[in-house]
């Protein structure tokens, strides 16, 4: 199993090749660089420059809107991206919210941690 460092890396990677491989386009080289800096950002654990730099790179991508084929080609990462990893967070609630109509009571967000806690031996 990939941890989320793991795709979150991946998926920087594949955007900058995509960018890289349209680096001809207007605002794309702005877009590549401001992406690179994400990257180094978010390798170092600077949260508040890696998102700088990510609205940066959305925004130059913005002011010089991207050819079709670079915007399809960024959709599809960003789209396996999130079915891999965010797309479970809906499949978890559909489920919450099968087991609660078959007469399952869900847990408050306090009963979550609090069972965390005594599963980890620590507590809040």
């Amino acid at each position: 199993m990939d941890y989320p460092v793991t795709k979150n890396g991946k998926l920087l990677d594949e955007l900058l090749q995509v960018l890289n491989s349209h680096h001809k386009e207007s605002g794309v080289v702005e877009a590549l660089e401001d992406l690179k800096a994400a990257k180094i950002n978010y390798q170092q654990r600077s949260t508040d420059h890696m998102l700088q730099a990510l609205v940066l790179a959305v925004h130059d991508l913005m002011v010089h809107p991207p050819s079709r084929e670079l915007s399809g080609e960024l959709r599809s990462v960003i789209q396996s991206y999130y079915d891999e990893t965010l797309g479970a967070g809906s499949r978890l609630a559909e489920l919450a919210r099968q087991y609660e109509a078959s007469g399952g009571r869900l847990l408050s967000r306090e009963e979550i941690l609090q069972e965390v806690d005594e599963r980890r031996g620590t507590s809040r």
